[in-house]
């Protein structure tokens, strides 16, 4: 833990009288801000994260608190519950908490507030701000990082709206945009394109020469893309006998024999580290005579590239490497892109409703407090008239003054609710109402 002695020694012994309304802080390291190792050093494992969002609760710095990990970035969401706990007063809390300050300093730390940090989160949820453009995986991360924070009771209301709007805000961007579409990733382009030569993968035979990591998703693929029937092949065989009961298979082939069944496969995915090709143009000379000239689509996968380019040139041989699919990626991120205006027309429309909901609440205590005083008046008024007439009247006179009432406190209470532009404010609003009402200092518990 943090020495929060020395952290809050700033701080005075009356902040906790006077919380700061309705803040959302938003601190942290990402791929833009700082570079891998830094990254890595400041990064929270699950434990590490519930260690870390239940100490600032426990400690009375903050009423909320959320951490996304991921390898690309570590975030901070914090609802301060003292003025002096600020984005700068964070960072240092973090560099702290990982013993981390010979590595990790405060310039590699972006910083948000209120309706900026709204935006960052609604932006990483939408996969905008990503490594990799529209890239899929966040929006499961920051649920991730919900959970945990609700878990372990530090998600209250700011937080749980916040990151319920964040997940709309995803979900009408799947929906109604284009920016997670096309493959962006060597492994995923590569089925892409298989599943566009063969339409029905389900009724190919596969053959993957190499249980890496890139032949491994690339397997995973296919596998999602209802490609059942894959054979695997690996120098190593216990490496390509893991993968194949990951995948539910047992289909394995040594590495030494594996091109006498050449002919058997309608897709041929290689990736291997080698110097020396792997298949020559001549072994699949002879493997397209013994398909009797069926297509086969190869995808090269390796870096330098496994297989000779002139097998390309044979008859229904369909040859793709690396840079084939780059072309492929680019052309999609391309296409990403140009979905970026209406990706951010949504956040927008989001954030004005998140903003309206925030001042929402900064509001409601005045309008509480504006509503009590009137009907204390009418209560007291109209006690006065309790023995003076019958019940009956007294009904009429206490409906009456109701009525009278909700067409007084209508405006005031309009105004406050109003949206606020470059020259007003939710503060001097409602200071206004409470000077000119007379009402007393509202309470500024959270």
């Amino acid at each position: 833990m943090p020495d929060v002695a020395f952290l809050l020694k700033f701080v005075s012994s009356s902040a906790h009288l006077n919380n700061p309304a309705m803040n959302i802080i938003s601190v942290g390291v990402n791929h833009k801000t700082a570079p891998i190792e830094i990254r890595e050093r400041i990064s929270l494992s699950e434990v590490q994260n519930k260690e870390f969002i239940t100490g600032l609760i426990s400690s009375g710095l903050a009423h909320e608190a959320m951490v996304i990990s991921t390898c690309n970035r570590t975030e901070l969401y914090v609802v301060p519950a003292m003025h002096e706990v600020t984005g700068e007063f964070l960072k240092e809390y973090l560099i702290s908490f990982k013993d981390a300050r010979r590595e990790v300093r405060p310039e590699h730390f972006f910083s948000r507030f209120y309706c900026g940090t709204a935006r960052h989160i609604f932006e990483v949820a939408s996969a905008i701000d990503s490594l990799v453009l529209g890239e899929g995986q966040i929006l499961g991360q920051v649920k991730n990082a919900y959970r945990i924070a609700a878990e372990t009771q530090c998600a209250g209301i700011l937080i749980t709206r916040l990151c319920h709007t964040a997940f709309s805000v995803a979900k009408k961007v799947k929906t109604k945009t284009k920016i997670m579409e096309g493959a962006v990733s060597v492994s995923y382009a590569a089925v892409e394109l298989a599943q566009k030569i063969f339409s029905n993968l389900s009724m190919k035979k596969v053959l993957l020469v190499g249980a890496g990591e890139t032949g491994e998703l690339a397997a995973k693929h296919m596998f999602q893309k209802n490609a059942r029937n894959i054979v695997i092949t690996n120098r190593t065989l216990s490496k390509a006998q893991t993968l194949a009961e990951e995948l539910g298979t047992n289909k394995v082939l040594p590495f030494e024999s594996f091109k006498e069944y050449l002919h058997e496969f309608d897709i041929i995915i290689t990736a291997v580290s080698t110097k020396e090709y792997i298949l020559s143009e001549a072994e699949m000379h002879q493997c397209m005579s013994k398909r009797r000239l069926k297509p086969v689509i190869i995808l090269d996968l390796g870096l330098p590239r496994n297989v000779d380019p002139d097998i390309g040139k044979l008859q229904n041989m369909f040859l793709k490497d690396i840079d084939a699919l780059k072309h492929i990626i680019d052309k999609n991120l391309e296409k990403r892109s140009r979905e970026l205006p209406k990706v951010n027309a949504i956040i927008e429309e989001e954030l004005i409703a998140f903003g309206q909901w925030i001042n929402t609440l900064k509001v409601r205590p005045t309008i509480v407090d504006l509503q009590s005083k009137f009907i204390e008046i009418k209560e007291k008024e109209l006690e006065r008239y309790r023995f003076k007439v019958s019940e009956e009247e007294l009904q009429r006179m206490e409906h009456l003054t109701d009525r009278i009432l909700k067409k007084i406190l209508h405006h005031p209470i309009k105004m406050l609710k109003a949206p606020i532009d470059t020259t007003d404010s939710i503060p001097s609003r409602v200071n206004l109402v409470r000077n000119v009402f007379d009402l007393e200092e509202p309470n500024q518990s959270h």
